[in-house]
C-alpha cells in the first residue's frame, strides 16, 4: 500500500461524469438547433452579415472552458488522495464482546465436562491469542447484562468468565436476539461517550478510541425462544459488527437437560409440563445463519479448532482496522481541482463572444 500512488476515497461516484457526457450532447444539440433555424430563415449571407460581430470561436471556446470547469468539479467529487499527513499510527486491536449463553441447556453433558465448561476453556485460550484491543463479556439467557465493560484489563474478563453460573441468571430461556442488540447498545454508548469526551476538552480521562470494526463472539448451542436474532444480525452488520457464533453440543444427538443443585450436583432433569424430561439438541443452522446476515463465521466446538479460528478471523479484522485508519491520513487533494474550476468558471463569465468593432476615422 504506497503512500505516493493516487488514490480515490469515493470511486462510487464515478458515475457523476455521465454529467459531462450529457452536457456535452445538450452543446452540440444546441449547435445544431441554431444552424437548423437559421437555414430555416432563408438568406444565409444576410444573416452572417448581420451577425458578423457574433464570434462562433469565442462562443465555442466559452462552451469548453464550462466543460473543462465541470469535468474537475466531478473529479473532486471523487475525492482524489495522493500522500500522507504526519500522524501517530498505532495498531490498537478491536473492540471484542464475548456473548455466552448461560441458559440450562448448557449444562448438558454430550461435550466433556458440559457445554458450559468447554466454553470457558475454549473462551480463556481465544483471550490468551488476543494481541490487544477491548474485550467486554454479556453473559445471557432470558435477559443479557453486561458482566464487565470492554476493557483491556483480560485478567479481569478471564476471572469473571471463570466465575459465571448458570443458576445465577434472573430469567431463563434463550433470547439469542436479546443478547446481540444488547451488544449493540454496547457499542452505541461507547460511541456516545467519545463524542462528549471529544467535544469537553479539559475531560482528564484519556480513554483508548474506539475501533471502527467490532466483533462479537456468540457462544451457545443454538435454541432460540425467539424469532429476533436474525434481524438482530442485520442490524449488527450494518454497524460494521462482525458476529462469530461458536456451537457448543453434539450435533444430530439430542441430550437431557440435567437440574444442578448450588453444588454443582446433578439432582434431577428438567421436564415439560407432561413430566416429560425436555432434550437439547445443537441447532448448528441458526448459529451459521446468523454468522452469515453480519459476514461473521461459524465455528463447532469439536470439530473446529475454535481458538485458532478465532484468532485468525479477529486477525484479520485488526488488519482492516489498521488499514481503515491507514486511509484516513491520506491527503486530500481535490483542492487543487476545484481552484482551477473555479477559475475557469470565472473566465468564462468574463468573455466576451462578440468581436470588437473598429471604428473608422472620419476626416
Amino acid at each position: 500500500m504506497s503512500s505516493q500512488a493516487l488514490h480515490w476515497a469515493a470511486p462510487e461516484l464515478a458515475w457523476i461524469f455521465a454529467s459531462v457526457v450529457v452536457l456535452i450532447i445538450l452543446v452540440v444539440a444546441h449547435a445544431q438547433w441554431k444552424a437548423r433555424i437559421t437555414r430555416r430563415l432563408g438568406d444565409i449571407p444576410l444573416i452572417h452579415r448581420m451577425t458578423s460581430d457574433v464570434s462562433r470561436t469565442m462562443q465555442w471556446t466559452r462552451w469548453g472552458l464550462i466543460v473543462v470547469a465541470i469535468t474537475l468539479l466531478c473529479t473532486a467529487v471523487l475525492r482524489p488522495q495522493y500522500g500522507m499527513r504526519e500522524a501517530e499510527l498505532q495498531n490498537r486491536g478491536i473492540d471484542v464482546v464475548i456473548a455466552l449463553d448461560m441458559s440450562k441447556s448448557m449444562l448438558v453433558r454430550d461435550v466433556a465436562p458440559n457445554r458450559l465448561q468447554a466454553a470457558i476453556v475454549e473462551l480463556n485460550e481465544v483471550l490468551d491469542r488476543l494481541s490487544g484491543g477491548r474485550v467486554a463479556l454479556v453473559p445471557f439467557a432470558g435477559t443479557a447484562f453486561t458482566q464487565t465493560p470492554l476493557t483491556t484489563d483480560l485478567d479481569a474478563v478471564r476471572a469473571y468468565l471463570d466465575a459465571l453460573r448458570v443458576e445465577d441468571m434472573p430469567v431463563g430461556g434463550t433470547r439469542v436476539g436479546q443478547a446481540i442488540r444488547h451488544v449493540i447498545r454496547i457499542f452505541e454508548q461507547v460511541d456516545e461517550d467519545r463524542e462528549s469526551e471529544d467535544e469537553d476538552d479539559d475531560n482528564p480521562l484519556d480513554q483508548p478510541a474506539a475501533s471502527h470494526f467490532r466483533a462479537i463472539i456468540l457462544v451457545s448451542d443454538g435454541e432460540d425462544h425467539d424469532e429476533d436474532a436474525l434481524e438482530a444480525a442485520r442490524l449488527a452488520k450494518e454497524q460494521n459488527i462482525r458476529i462469530y457464533t461458536v456451537g457448543i453440543g453434539r450435533q444430530n444427538s439430542s441430550a437431557p437437560i440435567p437440574v444442578v443443585s448450588t453444588e454443582g450436583a446433578q439432582v434431577g432433569w428438567v421436564t415439560s409440563e407432561e413430566n416429560t424430561p425436555l432434550f437439547s439438541d445443537l441447532n448448528v443452522a441458526l448459529l451459521r445463519d446468523i454468522a452469515d446476515q453480519s459476514d461473521g463465521s461459524s465455528y463447532i466446538y469439536g470439530e473446529d479448532d475454535v481458538a485458532e479460528a478465532l484468532s485468525t478471523a479477529l486477525d484479520a479484522l485488526e488488519k482492516q482496522e489498521y488499514e481503515h485508519h491507514y486511509e484516513s491520513l491520506r491527503e486530500d487533494r481535490f483542492q487543487f481541482l476545484l481552484i482551477p474550476a473555479f477559475l475557469l468558471l470565472l473566465l468564462e463569465a468574463v468573455l466576451p463572444d462578440r468581436r470588437r468593432r473598429r471604428r473608422r476615422l472620419l476626416r
